[in-house]
C-alpha cells in the first residue's frame, strides 16, 4: 500500500473519530469533568462515542504504520493539517457549526502551509 494512502487512512479514520465522539456528546449533553467520571458507564457505551474511540485508535494504528515508512517531518504536518481543514468542513457541514471567510482563510493558509512541507 502506498504511503499517500497509508496517511489519508490515517487521517480520516482520525477525523472521523472526532466526528463520531462530538456526535455522541452532542446525545449526552453538557457534562463536567466529575460527571465524566461518574457517568462512566453511560458516556462510554453511547454507540457514537465507541464508533469514535475505535476509530481514533485505529487512526493511531495507522499513523504507526505510516510513520514506519515516512519521515515524521512530512506525515505529522500533512496528516495534522488536512484533519484540522476537514474537520472545520464536516463540523460545518454535519453540525451546523459556525463558519467565517476567517475560516476560509485560515483553512487556505493551512494548505499553503502544508504543500510547502511537502517539499
Amino acid at each position: 500500500m502506498s504511503g499517500m494512502i497509508l496517511i489519508f487512512s490515517a487521517i480520516i479514520l482520525n477525523v472521523c473519530g472526532h466526528l463520531f465522539l462530538k456526535a455522541g456528546m452532542n446525545k449526552i449533553g453538557i457534562i463536567s469533568v466529575d460527571q465524566l467520571l461518574i457517568s462512566f458507564p453511560k458516556i462510554f457505551t453511547t454507540p457514537f462515542v465507541i464508533l469514535g474511540l475505535l476509530s481514533y485508535v485505529s487512526s493511531v494504528g495507522m499513523y504507526m504504520v505510516v510513520l514506519s515508512r515516512i519521515d515524521i517531518s512530512y506525515a505529522y504536518p500533512l496528516m495534522m493539517g488536512l484533519g484540522y481543514v476537514l474537520i472545520v468542513l464536516f463540523s460545518w457541514q454535519i453540525f451546523s457549526e459556525p463558519f467565517s471567510t476567517f475560516k476560509w482563510i485560515g483553512i487556505l493558509l493551512i494548505l499553503i502551509g502544508v504543500f510547502f512541507l511537502g517539499k
